[in-house]
């Protein structure tokens, strides 16, 4: 396999680097594990897309002498970036390029360049698999502001993120994984980052299902590491309940993401 990073949380360099905005996305690649996985994997010089990039955090690789290419569907998280990347500025410096393309991946993939990309980075959106709200701002109603939030990424049918029948986010992913495939230079390495789920009190095993997928988009799979990201909250409950029921299992209480490379 791998190798394994400790528990490690973002929270101070989110707040220094971040506008306060971007807590609203509800799956953020986790920094440190980010510039881990840049410097292992990149030069200074290359250029580093990330397809499903969220609020950015692929930008960072722009204050270690990276270019960065952003893909976003949401038109919010897209325009997040912007100012992101204006704050990474401002604190951290800029010492490569940084470009942000607001679209679907699947539809912008096949516009760039073949083998101009030399790094990958991301982690494919599965907010609805995992049930996640997002705040997506107040209304006022008798007087009373009211959180208005929707599952997943934002409302649209198109993100991978809201799909909720499996096997069609897999077949999505599939076309994602085979459209990077042919942006990267030969030999370069494409690092998907996922989280396994429970399901109807069994495991779901989402980073081999993605393995699987990419290699059937042509990708092989070459490291296998780990990151302990905890137990998240949203996880008690449902463990409690299985302990009572007595159907509780050690591999039901995941605590690791996959760093897939």
């Amino acid at each position: 396999m791998g190798e394994l990073l400790p528990f490690i949380t973002d929270t101070k360099e989110r707040r220094m680097w971040f506008v306060p905005e971007s807590k609203e996305h509800p799956a953020k690649l986790e920094i440190k594990t980010f510039f881990w996985l840049m410097e292992k994997y990149s030069q200074p010089g290359d250029t580093i897309l990330d397809p499903m990039s969220g609020i950015g955090t692929v930008h960072l690789a722009a204050t270690k002498g990276r270019n960065t290419i952003a893909l976003e569907l949401s038109p919010r998280f897209a325009g997040l970036q912007d100012e992101n990347i204006a704050k990474m500025g401002e604190v951290l410096g800029l010492t490569g390029t940084t470009q942000v393309i607001q679209g679907d991946c699947r539809r912008i993939l096949p516009t760039i360049a073949k083998g101009t990309v030399d790094l990958v980075i991301f982690s494919p959106p599965y907010a609805d698999i995992e049930k996640a709200g997002i705040k997506t701002g107040f209304e006022e109603k008798d007087g009373t502001k009211m959180n208005v939030g929707t599952f997943g990424y934002d409302d649209q049918a198109a993100n991978v993120g809201n799909f909720t029948i499996y096997p069609l986010y897999l077949d999505a992913m599939k076309h994602v994984y085979a459209a990077v495939n042919r942006v990267l230079n030969i030999g370069s390495y494409m690092i998907s980052v996922t989280k396994d789920k429970v399901e109807g009190g069994e495991r779901v095993y989402i980073a081999k299902d993605n393995i699987r997928v990419a290699m059937e988009a042509g990708f092989i799979l070459d490291e296998w590491h780990f990151r302990n990201s905890g137990f998240r909250i949203r996880q008690i409950t449902p463990q409690r309940r299985r302990q009572e029921k007595g159907t509780d299992r050690p591999d039901l209480n995941i605590r690791m993401e996959d760093l897939l490379v």
